[in-house]
Formats: C-alpha cells, sequence, structure tokens
C-alpha cells in the first residue's frame, strides 16, 4: 500500500500473512516427518509501515525524513520446531534523514537501524546443534551511518 497524502508526504506499507506448515501426508500418501510444524524462518504474520516526506525549504534546499517500521511474529529456526531454537515476535525501527541541495548537487543523509536496540536473533540451530551446543547469531545492534553524495 502507497498513499500519497500531501505533496510531499506519503505513507507505505505491508502485511503479509503465510501459514507456511508441513503436511500430514506427501504426495505417496505417507506420513511427513514434520507434519504440523511449521516452516523454518517463516512468521505467520510481518508488516512494514512508514513515510517518506520532503520539504522545500528554499528552491536549492530541501529537508527529507523516511523512518519505518517492520514486525516479525514467532519464527522457528529449524522444521523440528525445537523449543528454544525460535525468535519471539520483534520489530525494528530504521529512519533516514537530510538534506539536498540543487546548486552545487549535493545530497547529506544520515541513517540508522535498530534505533530501538531491539534484542533479537537471526539463527538459530546450525551445525552446533549436532553437538548439543546449537550456536545463536545475534541481530545487529543499533547502528548509524552517514552518506555524502555529490554529484557533478
Amino acid at each position: 500500500l502507497k498513499i500519497a497524502l500531501l505533496k510531499n508526504l506519503g505513507l507505505f506499507g505491508n502485511y503479509t500473512y503465510i501459514h507456511a506448515r508441513f503436511d500430514s501426508l506427501d504426495n505417496h500418501g505417507n506420513s511427513q516427518e514434520y507434519q504440523g510444524n511449521d516452516f523454518k524462518l517463516t512468521p505467520r504474520h510481518s508488516f512494514t509501515a512508514g513515510f517518506n516526506s520532503g520539504i522545500p525549504v528554499s528552491r536549492y534546499l530541501c529537508l527529507f525524513l523516511s523512518p519505518y517500521y517492520t514486525w516479525k511474529s514467532h519464527l522457528w529456526f529449524e522444521d523440528t520446531n525445537i523449543s528454544g531454537l525460535e525468535q519471539k515476535a520483534y520489530g525494528i525501527l530504521y529512519a533516514t534523514a537530510g538534506f539536498s541541495l540543487t546548486d552545487p548537487d549535493l545530497t547529506v543523509s544520515f541513517s540508522g537501524s535498530n534505533l530501538l536496540k531491539e534484542k533479537y536473533i537471526i539463527s538459530a540451530g546450525n551445525t552446533g546443534t549436532l553437538f548439543g551446543i546449537p550456536t545463536f547469531v545475534p541481530g545487529p545492534p543499533r547502528m548509524l551511518s552517514g552518506k555524502i553524495t555529490w554529484k557533478f
């Protein structure tokens, strides 16, 4: 969904629902090993919502801001759906802000990800599970960056 509310303000968002599970029987009528389990890395619900804005201050200067939030429901890291190798629902806030000049054609922007310092896991299980020591990979911490673009 994308909506232009005003000349310089637009909203955007999407929502996804997926009920991805192993069936009880395969194509040949045989019982499935993981029947009823959710597919790994597949949240049932997810959404993203945000806005884009650009405010012309003069004919040479424009300020812009674009924050968005993305959220995922519970997900499993293995098709076996083993308790402990899962991620509870979580959300991440991102934002980009800056200004652009027309003469010279220069843009300065600042971006941030995981601005609310959400603690989450992007992977678990993996090879370590074979040895009884599952591997847990944390999601990235809050990160900030800047960028200068000059077109000449």
